[in-house]
C-alpha cells in the first residue's frame, strides 16, 4: 500500500468574493530534500490577486519507497498557505510518479500544475499563470525555464547556451509543453483519459508525448513570459558526456514516441527527419571550432537526429534506468 496524508489549510486563505479555482500543483521528489524543501518555502509566498481567488493544494509524490522526504515535506504542513498532500509512489519511474500525481488531486480540482524538485518559481509565478489563461481563454499555460549555474561554470558550454530553453512572446500560442512549469485544465484532461505512458518507465520524454496527444484532442496552450521558475544545473551535468546523451535521448524519446503511439507515415517521417538532421549537423559541425553557440547547434542536430533513427529502429535509450540519478 501507497500512503497518503493530507495536512489542514487556513480556511482565512480561501476568504473572497468570488469562488476561488482549486489548484493542485504536483511535484516528483526523489531524494532530493533541499530541493524539495526549498520549492515548499517559496510556495508559501505566492502573491494572490483579489481578482484571481485560489485554494492551492500541493501534491507531493516521493518516488523513494523508503519515503525520505515525508519528515521533510510534514514540516510544511501548517504553514496555512497552502494544503499538502504527500504521497509515496512505490514503482520507480517518473511516468509513474506523473500518473500518481494525476491521481491524488484532490476531489473538486480545476487547474493541475507540475513543477520539478529542483526547481523553485517567483513569487508571481502561479497568478502569472491564471492571468495568461484569463487572456487566453487556455486550457493549457506553459512558462520559461532560466537555468541556475554552479560557481565556475564551464565557459564553453554557458556560451553554447545548451541548458538554455526555447522562449516565445508573452501570450503566444504555442504547439507543446512540458511538466517542468505548466498549467492545464485538470476536468479537461481527465474527460480524455490521458496517462503518462508507463511503457517510457525510465526512457524520460512521457511529457512530451502527454502534450503531444492533448494538443492533438484539440488542446489549447499559451506562453505565460511572466510565470518564470528557476532550474538549478547541478555541476555533474555540465559535462560533455552528459550534454552529448541528453541530446541523444532527446531525439530517442521522439521516436520512441512514435513507434509507441504513431502510425506508420509518422513513423516514416520521423526516421527521414532524424536523418536529415544527421547530415545537416555533420555538415556545420566545423562551426565547433570557431563558435560554442553553432558547433552545439551541429552537434545537437547529429545526436537528436541518430536518436530519431534508432529509436525508429528500436532502440529505447533508458536515462533513468535504476542505476541513474531521477
Amino acid at each position: 500500500m501507497n500512503q497518503q496524508e493530507t495536512l489542514p489549510h487556513s480556511s482565512a486563505d480561501t476568504a473572497a468574493a468570488t469562488a476561488p479555482l482549486k489548484i493542485a500543483v504536483g511535484v516528483l521528489t526523489y531524494r532530493r530534500l533541499d530541493g524539495i524543501a526549498k520549492l515548499l518555502d517559496v510556495m508559501t509566498r505566492q502573491i494572490r490577486h483579489p481578482a484571481r481567488p485560489y485554494h492551492l493544494t500541493m501534491v507531493i509524490v516521493d518516488n523513494d519507497a523508503a519515503g525520505s522526504a515525508k519528515a521533510t515535506v510534514e514540516g510544511f504542513g501548517q504553514t496555512g498557505a497552502y494544503d499538502l498532500i504527500y504521497v509515496v509512489e512505490q514503482n520507480q519511474g517518473i511516468p509513474f510518479a506523473r500518473n500518481r500525481a494525476l491521481d491524488s488531486a484532490p476531489p473538486g480540482t480545476d487547474l493541475f500544475c507540475f513543477l520539478d524538485d529542483d526547481e523553485w518559481p517567483v513569487d508571481g509565478w502561479l497568478d502569472a499563470m491564471l492571468e495568461t489563461r484569463a487572456k487566453n481563454r487556455a486550457d493549457c499555460v506553459y512558462g520559461p525555464v532560466q537555468p541556475v549555474y554552479p560557481e565556475n561554470p564551464p565557459e564553453y558550454f554557458i556560451k553554447a547556451r545548451v541548458f538554455e530553453r526555447k522562449k516565445n512572446m508573452d501570450g503566444q500560442r504555442i504547439g507543446y509543453a512540458a511538466s517542468n512549469n505548466v498549467m492545464f485544465d485538470y476536468p479537461l484532461i481527465r474527460s480524455w483519459n490521458l496517462r503518462f505512458e508507463e511503457k517510457m518507465r525510465f526512457t524520460g520524454g512521457t511529457d512530451y508525448l502527454f502534450f503531444n496527444q492533448a494538443v492533438r484532442r484539440g488542446m489549447q496552450i499559451f506562453w505565460a513570459d511572466k510565470a518564470l521558475v528557476y532550474d538549478i544545473v547541478p555541476a555533474n551535468r555540465m559535462t560533455w558526456k552528459w550534454v552529448l546523451q541528453r541530446q541523444y535521448r532527446l531525439g530517442n524519446t521522439f521516436a520512441v514516441s512514435e513507434v509507441l503511439h504513431g502510425n506508420l507515415k509518422r513513423r516514416i517521417y520521423r526516421a527521414a527527419y532524424g536523418a536529415t538532421r544527421v547530415l545537416l549537423g555533420l555538415a556545420m559541425l566545423p562551426a565547433i571550432l570557431i563558435s560554442p553557440y553553432w558547433g552545439m547547434r551541429a552537434l545537437t542536430h547529429v545526436l537528436r537526429g541518430a536518436g530519431m533513427v534508432n529509436g525508429i529502429l528500436g532502440h529505447a535509450y533508458q536515462e533513468y534506468r535504476p542505476n541513474a540519478a531521477l
